[in-house]
């Protein structure tokens, strides 16, 4: 559940004129999450492939799972890489994620930054284990056999990506982050596109967070599986 983590470099908005508070990018911080939701939520995006030049990719089985036992949703993307679930809610915000797969490609799970109480777009990209070996190179990385990999995107209260954020994990990890919008081996916080990434990190839960613009952001928990690709957002 997750947008992809390849995206255009956004314009922050304007900080707030009242210096005595958060700017309207960090006003909702510490606002309580909804504790209600539609009786069915849809859950739509495009899933592409090649990290370069990202390309639609048709027959990538898309699953949605609350506890990974069970199976909320399922659907298969057609040739322009598109497809649509449809999950039942109960009345109450989902807690899950997605799984994307497809033959000769690294699994793809996606999760939210919070439950999901209304429909959302999710674009996820999928990479194949020699386009994670250059990237990892790419950024001076050495992947650790067995270790999970997490990709996010620090976003503010409106949805847009979040420069300068400062991303951190339990158990903790390599961090990179991107220049412009290409990996790089020497930033240190996020760029216009909002993007991190957490190699070589102990599978299992692992709690993500993040620091911007002086302030701590909502953490949440991920299952980091081993030798796959993990996506998150982390948001106010």
């Amino acid at each position: 559940m997750h947008r992809s983590l390849i995206v255009a470099a956004v314009a922050l908005l304007a900080a707030c004129s009242n210096s005595s508070g958060p700017s309207a990018a960090f006003a909702c911080l510490g606002d309580a999450l909804p504790s209600t939701a539609p009786s069915t939520i849809h859950v739509s995006g495009r899933i592409s492939h090649d990290a370069l030049n990202p390309t639609a990719l048709g027959g990538a089985e898309v699953l949605a799972s609350h506890t990974g036992t069970d199976t909320l949703a399922a659907d298969t993307s057609d040739t322009a890489g598109l497809y649509a679930l449809t999950i039942s809610t109960g009345g109450t915000p989902v807690s899950g994620y997605l799984q994307v797969k497809k033959s000769t490609y690294l699994s793809s799970y996606a999760y939210p930054a919070r439950p999901l109480a209304a429909d959302a777009v999710n674009n996820v990209l999928l990479i194949t284990s020699s386009e994670f070996a250059f990237l990892a190179n790419l950024v001076g990385v050495t992947p650790v056999p067995g270790d999970g990999f997490i990709g996010v995107i620090v976003k503010d209260c409106q949805g847009n990506p979040v420069a300068g954020a400062t991303v951190t994990t339990s158990p903790a990890g390599t961090y990179r982050y991107d220049a412009g919008s290409t990996p790089s081996s020497t930033a240190t916080s996020t760029s216009a596109d909002g993007v991190a990434y957490v190699a070589n990190v102990t599978a299992g839960n692992v709690t993500v967070q993040a620091n911007a613009g002086g302030h701590a952001l909502r953490q949440h928990v991920v299952n980091a599986r081993a030798d796959a690709v993990t996506l998150t957002e982390i948001q106010p």
